[in-house]
């Protein structure tokens, strides 16, 4: 493993001073886009520390795009870490992943954790949660999120778990947005904010199943489409390229692409109209 960038060790007089500022300057919609984040590839760890006997409490974000770790890194001033592994898919194929890693921990990690679990979604990831602080997580009443809380949740949660693609049949294009899990208790949360709040138009069906090491599993795929003919799904899209709103430059670009695209068609077949 190799630290790319280094911050200093955690002291009692350094972390009040964090809190003190991060307090401050981190608002409910940075909560809300880190939880989706976590929701996705955050883990919440609590291990037994045999040399000194007590607890060790963990938050981590380990992806292999270094655009949000390094962020994380930064944002909660926690050191960057890079690391290749062999390691293998659930259909036997073997490949080097390569990742990068910031973790926090002790009082950055339930600092963190308290900040983050109102906007946590998910169940297996509120136990986890709740495994560090040593209490039951709550999410926060879906129907009391803000319009903005939403979307910064979901954006992250497209950029960690999703997909964007954008198909070109003839002169025509549409955008494809997909999140995929096992877990269909989440995705229907999922439908229901995106409707409840953005007026999202989006649906999961089963996609394919698959045996591993623990059992077979059954992945299942949330979609968001986008069309000339069908652009209910627009005033959401354009939503995910506000400024600091996603935070993983090549997806976001993809979305800037299309939404680019649809103005100027759009623009275009107005002109011809007049003609």
């Amino acid at each position: 493993m190799t630290v790319i960038n280094k911050y200093p060790f955690q002291t009692k007089k350094g972390n009040k001073e964090f809190f003190k500022r991060k307090d401050q300057e981190l608002t409910n919609l940075d909560w809300a886009k880190w939880a989706g984040w976590f929701d996705t590839d955050g883990s919440f760890q609590r291990q037994w520390n045999k040399t000194h006997k007590n607890y060790q409490l963990f938050t981590s974000l380990k992806l292999s795009d270094r655009q949000p770790v390094e962020l994380f890194s930064n944002v909660f001033e926690t050191s960057l870490r890079y690391e290749e592994a062999n390691t293998i898919t659930p259909n036997g194929v073997r490949y080097v992943a390569k990742t990068f890693l910031a973790v926090l921990s002790g009082p950055k990690a339930i600092w963190f954790t308290e900040n983050i679990s109102p906007y946590l979604i998910k169940k297996a990831k509120r136990e986890y949660a709740g495994n560090v602080l040593q209490d039951t997580v709550r999410s926060k009443a879906i129907d009391t999120w803000t319009k903005d809380e939403v979307t910064h949740y979901l954006a992250t949660v497209i950029e960690g778990d999703g997909s964007i693609q954008i198909i070109t049949k003839n002169t025509a294009r549409s955008l494809k947005i997909t999140v995929s899990s096992n877990d269909t208790q989440y995705l229907a949360n999922l439908v229901y904010i995106a409707a409840s709040k953005l007026n999202v138009n989006c649906k999961f069906k089963k996609a394919k199943t698959y045996q591993t090491k623990r059992g077979v599993v059954t992945m299942f795929v949330l979609y968001i489409n986008c069309s000339r003919r069908n652009f209910e799904n627009l005033g959401f899209i354009k939503l995910l390229i506000k400024y600091n709103v996603m935070t993983l430059d090549r997806k976001k670009e993809r979305v800037q692409e299309y939404v680019t695209w649809f103005e100027n068609k759009t623009k275009n077949l107005k002109l011809e109209s007049r003609v």
